[in-house]
């Protein structure tokens, strides 16, 4: 097992879709190949990016980072406007670390 393999689906979630953001200046990434990098079901997936969407589930709103669309019949995931300010936020605070 992985360092990351050991870290909640949806921080991992979350890392490779910045990782393929920025590896390919695209704005969404396929769910296909999200799970293929997370070795994860499409259901395990599909349920961790909508906790992070902005669905209201039981009463209460998610944070809104992510954001599922439908696209020529495959599922496409991207960051929200609140998602990038968070990796910024996160990397300059890796970056003034030293990390």
């Amino acid at each position: 097992m992985t360092a990351d393999a050991a870290l909640p689906l949806a921080l991992r979630l979350v890392m490779a879709l910045d990782e393929e953001l920025r590896a390919h200046g695209d704005d969404r990434v396929s769910v296909a190949r999200l799970c293929k990098m997370l070795d994860a079901s499409a259901s395990a997936l599909m349920r961790e990016a909508t906790l992070l969407g902005d669905a209201e589930i039981a009463g209460q709103r998610g944070p809104g980072l992510l954001r599922m669309e439908q696209e020529n019949g495959r599922w496409m995931v991207r960051l929200t406007d609140a998602g990038l300010a968070l990796l910024v936020r996160q990397r300059a605070c890796g970056e003034s670390t030293g990390d």
